[in-house]
């Protein structure tokens, strides 16, 4: 904090007098920024001593680093954790998925590392309650983002370890179709027409556990069959809207209407191919008028940002890295947004989002649900042969071995 620990640190920033009004109490809440998966491809995940990667000195080949975080007056924010799907993504019984969930975790540590180097700016953080209890002493609070269960290796017990390891949102998928869910950008187009069984019981088991369904991506079979049956609001950490631009990755009309009802969030995001048919061609205005078109049709109550940064191949003018926020709250309030209905979009809504998610957690504890146990259909499993694993020759459990696959060695 500042020397006057009753000032917060932004409030010295040269931006709009109405901005730092509404940032006095709301912190700037991105739902989705992709800077960890910058130095696990530059760096193979080398962020300790090394001088291409200064985050705090500034690191001009990204988006993000801490200067501009703080001049982009970020108080809160959702590192996305990204393992792009592997072109075999599609046949869910590759092994490969193996390499997928094993680089999800790499990249979950290495994300918990860099925000524990810098613990001046940084804290990451478990319950919705600590967003402003950190934005308060003048930090950036944090948390993480799965964009794809392709990288939870077909397995519910992977989605629940992630959350563990202080994921709080899982994006259903990413580019392709996973064991759990349609994509909205497939190249085979949809395989399970939404959700697939799997999928259903992801949805029942992420309600238990607290974490947060992510929307953005997937099909609108999918997104109608989540509504239907999730018991806590949902997010769509960066979509846009379908009417406003019709590209597959935006969601239509019939979709943005069942958000209300379900109390969830829309993230209006800054990728220029979702807002112009020519990248060249996409303004911030263009962005405003998705997000004011959501807001009019849905509420205020259910709109957010989520950036995409360090996830995007190119910018839109005025929106080219962490900086830009606080120009584009004051082109909000320009618009004709109140302090109230700003300090909703940037942070008010995602924080109640989660809060509501924790609270169906805690009621479904309270009423002493049991952790979902299904598995994916075409799993295989194994027992020992007292060297190696071996294919299990028992799945039904009808012969009586233990973990041993063959008949125990006879006592000499």
């Amino acid at each position: 904090m500042s020397e006057n620990q009753d000032i917060h640190p932004y409030q010295f920033l040269d931006i709009d007098s109405r901005v730092k009004e509404a940032l006095k109490t709301t912190p700037l809440f991105d739902g989705h920024n992709d800077l960890p998966q910058q130095p696990r491809a530059m760096f193979h995940g080398k962020i300790h001593n090394n001088p291409k990667f200064d985050l705090e000195g500034g690191f001009e080949r990204g988006m993000t680093d801490i200067p501009r975080l703080r001049e982009g007056a970020i108080g809160a924010q959702f590192w996305s954790v990204c393992v792009p799907c592997l072109r075999s993504a599609e046949n869910f019984s590759t092994p490969e998925y193996s390499d997928m969930a094993r680089d999800a975790i790499e990249q979950i540590e290495m994300t918990i590392r860099l925000v524990q180097s810098y613990p001046k700016v940084f804290e990451l953080i478990r319950e919705p309650e600590d967003v402003k209890r950190i934005y308060a002493q003048g930090r950036i609070a944090c948390s993480i983002g799965i964009e794809g269960l392709h990288m939870a290796g077909n397995s519910i017990g992977i989605i629940r370890a992630f959350y563990l390891l202080g994921v709080r949102y899982c994006t259903l998928t990413h580019l392709c179709n996973n064991a759990f869910a349609d994509s909205s950008t497939s190249k085979i187009g949809p395989v399970h027409g939404g959700l697939s069984s799997l999928g259903r019981s992801a949805i029942k088991e992420m309600n238990r556990i607290g974490m947060i369904v992510d929307l953005s991506h997937v099909s609108e079979d999918c997104a109608n069959q989540v509504l239907d049956i999730t018991k806590a609001p949902v997010m769509f950490s960066h979509s846009n809207s379908k009417t406003m631009f019709d590209c597959a990755r935006n969601v239509p009309d019939s979709i943005l209407d069942r958000v209300p009802a379900n109390g969830g969030v829309v993230m209006v995001t800054f990728v220029p191919e979702h807002v112009s048919v020519k990248r060249k061609d996409a303004t911030m205005d263009m962005v405003l008028d998705h997000l004011f078109y959501i807001a009019r049709r849905i509420g205020w109550d259910h709109v957010g940002l989520g950036s995409d940064f360090d996830g995007i191949a190119s910018v839109i003018p005025g929106l080219e890295d962490v900086k830009c926020y606080p120009a584009l709250m004051k082109a909000i309030l320009d618009r004709g947004a109140t302090k109230e209905q700003l300090q909703k979009c940037i942070g008010e809504n995602i924080i109640r989002v989660w809060k509501d998610v924790a609270k169906v957690r805690d009621q479904m504890r309270e009423g002493s649900v049991v952790p979902v146990e299904d598995v994916w259909e075409g799993r295989q499993w194994w027992r020992y042969d007292g060297y190696y694993q071996m294919a299990d020759p028992d799945p039904e459990d009808q012969l009586g071995y233990d973990w041993y696959g063959v008949p125990r060695p006879q006592e000499d």
